[in-house]
């Protein structure tokens, strides 16, 4: 038994940068990225760090890319998902199809 998990990343910080290491989870590719040295950069690690389990992929919320933890704020819900398709019933294809006879556009 091991005291860290394989989850766990590895901090430092310079005069300018906080730099977390995230070490590949599963095969994954391992990277490091690196946020402000100022409170609202170490808020972004912290929610990191909650964000981060056995599951996290490049690219989710628990293992970011610099790209989405660079963004102005980093909140685990600006990670990009498939947008569900919207589902019309008949009713509302006819009306639309309806109206847009009317103003010519069909």
């Amino acid at each position: 038994m091991t005291v860290k998990p394989p989850w766990a990343f590895s901090i430092w910080s310079d005069s300018d940068h906080i730099f977390a290491e995230l070490p590949a989870i599963d095969g994954h590719t391992a990277h490091v990225v690196k946020v402000a040295n100022n409170e609202k950069g170490l808020a972004k690690i912290l929610v990191l760090a909650k964000a981060r389990d056995i599951t996290s992929q490049l690219g989710t919320k628990g293992d970011p890319t610099q790209w989405q933890i660079s963004k102005v704020t980093y909140d685990p819900a600006m990670v990009k998902r498939a947008r569900p398709k919207i589902q019309y019933t008949a009713e509302q294809r006819i009306a639309t199809r309806t109206i847009l006879r009317e103003l010519g556009l069909i």
